[in-house]
């Protein structure tokens, strides 16, 4: 049986699209035969337990809470974790890896690199996060065994920009979960309605994501505006999602008339979400 080692210690509290990524992949791989371990903050132990049991989840010590400790935990404390371990595969779901251990046959290690655009469109990003995941990207292209990326473009881009080598990179798009995204019920609708303010009936349209400036929010709202200004009954615009550090959202949301409404919700929890997407 193949070994695998997931390094979970990045994760958010409040899952967005890697924290969702990571969750499944460490919940379906022991049903496909792979015996999973994994690293993780404090507040996730009792979720990877009921996946993987206690005996397979390794706990980031309290110092390393914060991202910069974290880094450091990942460079210095992660490759004795490895050592101890003994996994076949090292799985560093987030760009970066432990570069102590490059270089040996045992484990292979595996990078997921989520996109390229903090080498495509940098100015969409904190330049602090640019600069670190660039720098990032171009370390585990180097040294990884093997890349995984979501789709066909952020490979083309990796060799394009990077010059990573095409035949360690895997295209694997990412999984649905069909038991949560699926057609709503007429209840789950309500819910997500009541928990919006909105009336029992009332139509709206909705965003889910960070709110962050690759997700142009601020064109979505211009074009709500161009798009339901005449409309005698106009639906909400539903901007739902963790809060980012997109300016122009407030901008754009100034040109809004009277008789239009945008909600803010922040953080949608899991349970509303087939109300959301489905019902929007």
């Amino acid at each position: 049986m193949v070994s695998v080692l997931i390094d979970a210690s990045a994760l958010p509290p409040l899952r967005g699209g890697v924290g969702r990524y990571v969750d499944e992949l460490i919940a379906h791989l022991p049903q496909v035969g792979v015996e999973t371990a994994v690293v993780c903050q404090p507040r996730d132990v009792e979720l990877y337990t009921a996946s993987l049991g206690w005996r397979n989840v390794i706990i980031l010590p309290a110092w390393a809470a914060s991202p910069p400790q974290r880094l450091v935990w990942e460079q210095i404390d992660l490759p004795r974790v490895i050592r101890s371990r003994r996994p076949d595969i090292l799985h560093s779901p987030h760009y970066t890896m432990p570069l102590a251990n490059s270089g040996r046959r045992v484990p292979k290690q595996v990078v997921t690199l989520h996109d390229a655009t903090f080498f495509s469109d940098p100015k969409l990003h904190m330049a602090v996060k640019a600069r670190f995941f660039s720098q990032w990207t171009r370390f585990s292209c180097r040294r990884a065994d093997a890349l995984l990326v979501p789709s066909q473009a952020t490979k083309d881009e990796l060799v394009r920009v990077v010059h990573a080598d095409p035949d360690r990179i895997r295209v694997i798009p990412h999984g649905v979960d069909c038991r949560r995204f699926r057609r709503p019920s007429a209840d789950e609708v309500r819910e997500v309605r009541s928990w919006l303010g909105l009336q029992v009936d009332a139509p709206f349209i909705a965003f889910l994501g960070t709110l962050e400036p690759r997700k142009n929010v601020p064109g979505l709202v211009r074009a709500y505006i161009a798009s339901c200004t005449s409309l005698a009954e106009p639906p909400t615009l539903v901007l739902a999602g963790a809060t980012g550090w997109d300016s122009e959202i407030d901008v754009a949301l100034a040109e809004l008339p009277a008789h239009l409404r945008v909600i803010r919700p922040g953080f949608v929890p899991d349970s509303l979400l087939p109300g959301l997407l489905g019902g929007a």
